[in-house]
């Protein structure tokens, strides 16, 4: 599933790389640790206790989904930012017949 997202992923346009880098596979350190915290609850025979870690993990895996997205949205912001001061667009001078019609009161011209 992941190595799909990755394939489509590849054909972004240069400037929305940071996605692939941000997409890369867990370390080999980063799964075992997974894997350990998951052993570690599978081993949790007290029901109630079952819950609040449950809730918990809810409420974090909620909390870093609107981190993530809040971030994403001020990347998408910031670059987009860039992009204009980088590439500043001139714009042309009206002509005169623009300004001779603006002097009679319509400023669209």
């Amino acid at each position: 599933m992941i190595y799909k997202q990755v394939a489509v992923m590849s054909k972004l346009p240069p400037e929305l790389s940071y996605v692939l880098e941000l997409a890369k596979p867990p370390t080999i350190e980063e799964e075992l640790e997974m894997e350990k915290a998951i052993r570690q609850a599978l081993t949790i025979e007290d029901v109630d206790e079952l819950h609040r870690c449950v809730e918990a993990i809810l409420r974090q895996n909620h909390q870093q989904g609107i981190f993530i997205s809040r971030s994403l949205d001020q990347i998408h912001l910031l670059t987009a930012k860039l992009a204009c001061a980088e590439n500043r667009v001139i714009q042309p001078e009206p002509s005169w017949f623009s300004k001779f019609l603006s002097t009679f009161g319509n400023p669209k011209l």
